[in-house]
């Protein structure tokens, strides 16, 4: 059987319907999905890699433990996972054993991928600041803590552990400022242009659709010339960070 139809032979049997996420699995379903996921993976090994070794194996339970516990630490996953992806010599190989491990995760394979790079970003921190990291509670490779660690990387390393811990607080302290900075920005943006809007209903609610066309064509026009926006289209976005860069409004 090729290492094809074997991702599709366990993504039927043992996933069902991607996207409920493990915690809905009962423990029997979870025991059953990684005992499938071992197997299926060993499939791989055997058509990609060719050669059985201790080390290999010890990897893949790694693995699968770590997925047992998925959620509990990703940097410790990631790290399982990238030691276990340089077992593939082939991408191929290693393409189909990610597919698995994402499905048995219920996740999409970019996950996988996502993992194993916020765990290559984060090792470059030094040992005494991942290990503060790890005493505050603060996963090193979680997604919604990657600007404290990209702020952690741009510092010189700390000479103590006080220090190191001194200076972690600081960055995630730094990170919620920036955060709640930045949804405040978003709230009075919003805020503004509920006010706008308003003011053009109440303008135009007993105006024909003839008159309201026009005159609300001729207030835009005037605005963007005013303001010198490189704007050739309207369309409705649903929060100001879609909007496209000028660059593409122009090529549009």
């Amino acid at each position: 059987m090729s290492p094809r139809k074997d991702f599709a032979a366990f993504h039927h049997a043992a996933i069902g319907t991607i996207g409920g996420g493990m915690e809905n699995k009962t423990p029997v379903e979870r025991f059953d999905k990684m005992s499938n996921l071992s197997k299926e993976l060993q499939r791989i090994e055997k058509a990609y890699i060719h050669t059985k070794s201790a080390e290999l194996a010890k990897t893949r339970n790694s693995v699968v433990g770590g997925l047992q516990k998925f959620g509990n630490s990703r940097f410790q996953l990631g790290r399982v996972l990238r030691q276990y992806k340089m077992h593939f010599k082939s991408e191929h190989g290693w393409v189909a054993a990610a597919k698995l491990i994402a499905a048995a995760m219920d996740r999409d394979v970019k996950t996988v991928f996502r993992m194993i790079e916020a765990y290559e970003t984060a090792s470059q921190l030094p040992a005494i600041t991942l290990d503060a990291m790890r005493e505050q509670n603060i996963d090193p490779a979680a997604a919604k803590h990657a600007g404290v660690v990209a702020n952690l990387l741009r510092l010189p390393e700390p000479k103590t552990s006080e220090k190191a811990s001194a200076v972690v607080r600081e960055a995630f302290k730094k990170q919620v400022l920036q955060k709640a900075k930045r949804a405040s920005v978003k709230a009075d943006l919003e805020a503004f242009a509920e006010r706008v809007v308003k003011q053009f209903e109440e303008r135009y609610r007993s105006a024909t659709p003839q008159q309201r066309d026009a005159e609300v064509q001729y207030i835009l026009e005037l605005l963007v010339n005013r303001l010198r926006a490189p704007i050739r289209e309207l369309r409705q976005f649903g929060r100001p960070t879609l909007v496209p860069k000028p660059s593409k409004q122009g090529a549009a």
